[in-house]
């Protein structure tokens, strides 16, 4: 232990060992996503409900996991909103830049006209939590106390309030819609006996919990001065890119196999379902973070990141509609351009 906390206390091991843990957590985010469909097979809720739920909520786990951390661990509570509230956003905007990925990498195989739909409701439905989110954090600092019992703050409530209506209206055009047919091997796990499948199901929320806790210490260890051997960098900025990037992997790698094998609304809805549950994160990190308001202590630097997300979200409406191949590969280069915009504003 002594020799890993030598290692960890230089600027080299630092990057080592973050990036040690964030493969951890990639490998055990696209095992668990496959376990997740599967589990739809075992329980007969339907692909619909699973995949928009468990499997978002899976893929979600490294982020829900490093923020609730940094509130936890971090005495410091301006840190720990910070490394939370960084994360969450940029995670969000991580994410809709996977979809200009997947136009540039396969622009044969991401062809929107072959969706089922244009995922316009799911658009809207996370351009409404974006809303929510955006007015708890405007009157984050004049949000007249905090709930009883729960201690965040009023504000923040409106976020899982609105996404049980938004799964409610999700859910029933799930079930309306076919299914995508299981993969060989989902099928096989799906057979499995249940003692040997839910052991290994939760072995790998366990690595993905362990993992996001090592990526939360991590990323704090980042925030320190390099005589200290950190990096001297701001939380906002640590959570917003590092640890943002890296928790997101899991959807990157399963929206690329995704396209890969043909299913291209997988990759969308998982994306655009891991957006909206993302959002629900700021609401548990603010129950965490006891005796006071979450956001009142995040710095406005992460507005930058809201409105990155507001316009990432609208060209990725326009690149889900969009009928011409020139015409997609456009939205998609404007998406990069914007995100590169962005990135070199925060650094």
């Amino acid at each position: 232990m002594q020799l890993i906390g030598q290692l960890v206390g230089t600027q080299p091991g630092l990057v080592l060992a973050f990036a040690a843990t964030a493969a951890v957590v990639v490998l055990a985010g696209i095992r668990l996503s496959i376990y997740g469909d599967a589990l739809g097979d075992r329980t007969g809720l339907g692909s619909g409900l699973v995949g928009l739920v468990f499997l978002a909520a899976v893929t979600s786990l490294p982020e829900l996991v490093v923020s609730l951390t940094s509130v936890l661990q971090n005495s410091d509570p301006v840190l720990g909103a910070n490394l939370a509230t960084g994360n969450m956003l940029g995670s969000n905007v991580f994410n809709l830049l996977i979809l200009a990925l997947l136009a540039l990498v396969f622009p044969r195989k991401f062809d929107p006209q072959k969706l089922d739909s244009p995922h316009t409701d799911s658009t809207i439905h996370g351009l409404i939590l974006l809303a929510l989110f955006a007015l708890a954090f405007a009157v984050a600092g004049n949000s007249g106390g905090l709930v009883p019992g729960l201690q965040c703050s009023w504000a923040t409530l409106l976020l899982p309030i609105a996404y049980g209506f938004i799964l409610r209206r999700e859910h029933r055009q799930h079930t309306e819609a076919e299914t995508e047919e299981a993969l060989p091997e989902e099928q096989a796990l799906a057979h499995q006996p249940a003692p040997r499948f839910y052991t290994v199901l939760g072995g790998l929320c366990g690595l993905i919990i362990l993992g996001g806790i090592g990526l939360s210490i991590l990323g704090s260890r980042m925030a320190l001065p390099p005589e200290q051997g950190g990096f001297g960098l701001e939380a906002s900025l640590i959570g917003t890119v590092f640890l943002a990037i890296s928790t997101s992997l899991p959807e990157l790698v399963i929206s690329f196999a995704s396209v890969r094998m043909g299913f291209l609304d997988m990759a969308v809805g998982n994306v655009l379902g891991s957006n909206m549950f993302n959002l629900l994160i700021i609401f548990a990190a603010d129950i965490a973070l006891r005796g006071g308001s979450l956001l009142a202590h995040a710095s406005s630097k992460h507005w930058t990141s809201v409105g990155l997300i507001l316009l990432l979200t609208l060209l990725a409406g326009l690149l889900l509609r969009t009928r011409k191949r020139a015409a997609t590969l456009a939205t998609a280069i404007a998406m990069v351009a914007a995100y590169a915009a962005a990135l070199a504003f925060l650094l």
